[in-house]
């Protein structure tokens, strides 16, 4: 009998001391834990930044050692207040990790990409014409596409295993009307006319990249047009990405 009391009262010693650190357990705040059960979303952010060729070289004399560019994006920050550069475009979206996401700021362009020639008639009915009247039809258009103009971000973002690691598949565009060619002549009145074509330039950089939470990566260096509507060598463009975790909660 006293075996058995024994028994029971280190049982219920053990019991309560379980009970005790199960209670501590719960009632401690694990800040940590509760942040890696909330709910995440990746903040990404391109932009393009125009200085002179010069300029560009300069700064991007220094060997990398990561892809860390903190340093790199200061350096535009202070070629930027003294008026030496400039920031050409900004784009953000906000996407689900393993998701893609696109944000467009645009203007359609449409524009003919077939033309039926133009003909004169074998006979015509009806009263004469006037003199000097043309009596040919014109190029008529008989295809059409459309050219989105204007600024256009596309990114595919994954937070990595190893926290605060962002993997990145990313397409930031920017597209120009710069011309338009007129491959018609008037060779035969009113049987000819303007065949036009559209000419554009485009910004654009698709590629992936491995980044840190919260810094800034230079992905790419593109040529600006110039007031021609051609490359214009004696200018860069940097692209710097950013990447944010953000965390859903209050």
């Amino acid at each position: 009998m006293k075996s058995t009391i024994l028994s029971l009262a280190v049982f219920a010693s053990l019991l309560a001391t379980l009970i005790t650190h199960s209670q501590t357990a719960t009632e401690d705040f694990d800040p940590l834990g509760q942040l890696n059960d909330l709910p995440r979303m990746i903040r990404v952010q391109a932009e393009f930044i125009e200085m002179p060729q010069a300029a560009y070289t300069k700064i991007m004399a220094k060997p990398r050692t990561s892809a860390n560019d903190t340093d790199l994006r200061a350096e535009c920050a202070k070629l930027i207040a003294a008026g030496e550069a400039g920031v050409l475009e900004s784009m953000c979206v906000t996407a689900l990790p393993g998701q893609a996401a696109t944000t467009e700021s645009i203007s359609e362009y449409i524009y003919p990409t077939e033309y039926e020639p133009g003909e004169i008639p074998d006979e015509i009915d009806g009263e004469a014409l006037p003199q000097n009247t043309p009596i040919g039809s014109p190029p008529t258009p008989t295809a059409f596409d459309t050219k989105n103009t204007g600024s256009t971000f596309e990114v595919e973002a994954q937070i990595d295993v190893n926290a605060p690691i962002v993997e990145l598949r990313f397409t930031p565009t920017i597209v120009y009307h710069v011309d338009t060619v007129n491959w018609g002549s008037e060779k035969i009145v009113g049987a000819a006319g303007p065949v036009k074509m559209p000419t554009f330039y485009v910004l654009t950089v698709k590629s992936g990249a491995t980044v840190v939470a919260g810094e800034p990566s230079m992905v790419a260096a593109l040529s600006p047009k110039s007031e021609k509507g051609v490359m214009d060598s004696s200018r860069k463009i940097m692209v710097f990405l950013r990447a944010d975790i953000i965390t859903v909660g209050k």
